[in-house]
């Protein structure tokens, strides 16, 4: 099994990511991000403070996984847990690195209206290429109609940027409809592109995407639910970093009509997110996507509190159930 599982994934990362089978034509000119669209982490020194000597590693890694495209600031990139100024810096950083991907959205959202206003506008400034926004989730909307008003607010301060809705909502404990999300905003929210669905509900998904497939590009925020997003249509996904290869062969077999190999990577991916699952759940799933990417040689410090490192204990025993079914061959 750990010999198949390696060579698959050495195979998908020389491999460039596919062209999708659908693309959606009324996205705005120039932007169509497509295939494994990656959500990188956010470094940090022993002491919590941003690292930003290692984005440059970071960069070098995503190369070598053939990642066409970015999700920044997001979960992953614990972008809750920075200052409006840190989560400036930081879209800047990346920003100056634009030419080695095609794509860069950057995540937004705040536990408040201004300060996803004032990073909404900071991005339109510097030009990235499209803005997402998550649900407060503290004092959260009740209504999808007091969603769509807070997106309504948060995407004018950046009228000229393409916006996304991010919902992940085991995250967020905000579960309004997102499909009916769309119907009231599309006529409200003149940059609204689409949705990140990170959310698990595959119904949504599915309804999202049937409502306007050539307005809307819905982007599936999921590790292991790639095939099943394939069958409904949906091409484009934000998995996490080490994903992306097994995202991008199950996309290429899928778009080559080979079911019975999308299938075997589609349970490769099953498989691992099931480990990680085993030592973790909720917010700690990504301090342990954290300790996987050091285990793939990829230390970019610890995680921010209130997220700690994962025990030595834990830690070695992830490991060691990675290292048997081949996931940590995939770089050497």
């Amino acid at each position: 099994m750990k010999k198949i599982i390696l060579a698959s994934l050495q195979q998908s990362v020389k491999s460039r990511v596919v062209t999708p089978i659908r693309q959606a034509s009324s996205l705005p000119a120039g932007l169509n991000p497509r295939g494994s669209i990656a959500a990188p982490f956010t470094p940090f020194k022993d002491n919590g403070d941003v690292d930003f000597s290692l984005i440059p590693t970071h960069i070098e890694y995503l190369k070598r996984l053939s990642v066409p495209s970015l999700f920044v600031n997001g979960t992953t990139g614990e972008g809750l847990s920075l200052t409006t100024q840190e989560r400036k810096k930081i879209t800047e950083a990346w920003l100056d690195n634009k030419a080695h991907f095609e794509h860069m959205i950057f995540h937004i959202g705040a536990g408040n209206l201004r300060d996803s206003q004032e990073l909404a506008a900071h991005s339109e400034s510097v030009n990235v290429d499209a803005i997402a926004c998550i649900s407060p989730s503290y004092f959260k909307p009740q209504r999808v109609e007091d969603l769509v008003e807070y997106m309504r607010q948060v995407a004018e301060a950046a009228p000229n940027t393409p916006f996304y809705l991010y919902d992940i909502n085991f995250m967020t404990q905000v579960y309004l409809s997102n499909p009916e999300f769309l119907e009231l905003a599309q006529s409200k929210i003149p940059t609204l592109v689409g949705i990140k669905h990170s959310s698990p509900e595959l119904n949504s998904l599915m309804r999202c995407h049937v409502m306007d497939n050539e307005k809307y590009q819905i982007l599936l925020g999921s590790d292991d639910t790639m095939l099943p997003a394939l069958s409904m249509g949906i091409t484009n996904s934000v998995p996490s970093c080490f994903m992306a290869p097994l995202h991008n062969k199950i996309r290429e077999d899928f778009s080559k009509g080979d079911m019975k190999a999308a299938q075997h990577t589609q349970l490769q991916c099953m498989e691992i997110a099931a480990i990680r699952a085993k030592y973790a759940s909720g917010a700690g799933l990504f301090v342990a996507s954290r300790a996987m990417m050091k285990m793939l040689g990829c230390d970019l410090g610890p995680p921010r509190l209130p997220l700690v490192p994962m025990e030595p204990s834990k830690y070695q025993s992830l490991e060691a159930e990675l290292r048997q079914c081949g996931f940590l061959d995939i770089l050497f």
